[in-house]
């Protein structure tokens, strides 16, 4: 049986943007705030705070949120 090394499992939230009109959240455990202008989504490590214009979830799986707008900011908060 193939063993994954620890380094190749990705358990950490992961985080892809795409200029400053896309980014997916990877690893997510819930989503705390969905407002505009403001998400704020919930991740085992920390909460990942993104501020812009016009945010929408563009799709949500089990794994992985997609958000759509124009994207000022990502913050990782506490």
């Amino acid at each position: 049986m193939l063993e994954i090394s620890n380094d190749l499992q990705v358990n950490q939230p992961t985080v892809t943007t795409i200029g400053n009109t896309f980014v997916s959240v990877e690893n997510y455990l819930s989503i705390l705030e969905y407002e505009n202008d403001l998400i704020r989504v919930k991740t085992k490590a920390k909460t990942i705070k993104i501020l812009g214009d016009k945010l929408l979830l563009k799709y949500i799986t089990e794994g992985e949120i997609g958000i759509k707008g124009v994207i000022y900011s990502i913050e990782y908060v506490d």
